[in-house]
């Protein structure tokens, strides 16, 4: 069981708000810079919506037919196109409002990765239980990705 996902001290702009308010909590901070919708999104993007096809386990916001039918062509096994196809630069997620200086950036999207990969399994494992589903987050080169797919014997 997971006691804590990360230090509270990690979010600098929540340690801020906590000393100026002891009350202050991450319900609070939730509250303070999001809206029903955002939440509902993450619902989404820490559960996120999944598509068969071809009997590949694929993310389907992620999903591109194009982008599928050239993996097809090159990949000799459905485990190759999974990966290739639900493969995703951990940094794309939020670049568009990223601050230009973030002391602790890099440590805040390798642990983003353990979050989604242990909300992403969960989650696999609770709606496809007839499927071993892995996700796997790595660093390659600096850049820090994540990927689904099914294990096959």
């Amino acid at each position: 069981m997971v006691d804590s996902l990360f230090e509270d001290d990690l979010v600098e702009e929540y340690i801020q708000w906590k000393k100026t308010n002891t009350n202050f909590s991450w319900w609070n901070y939730v509250n303070l810079r999001s809206d029903v919708d955002v939440a509902l999104a993450f619902s989404k993007f820490y559960c996120p919506d999944i598509i068969i096809i071809d009997n590949c386990f694929l993310l389907k916001d992620k999903y591109n037919k194009s982008i599928y039918d050239s993996w097809r062509i090159k990949c000799s096994n459905k485990t190759d196109i999974e990966k290739m196809m639900n493969l995703y630069e951990l940094e794309d997620f939020f670049h568009i409002n990223q601050p230009l200086y973030n002391s602790n950036y890099s440590l805040k999207i390798r642990k983003l990765g353990e979050i989604i990969q242990y909300f992403w399994s969960l989650s696999f494992r609770e709606r496809f239980k007839d499927r071993e589903i892995i996700v796997d987050v790595f660093d390659q080169y600096g850049d820090n990705y994540v990927t689904v797919y099914e294990k096959v014997e």
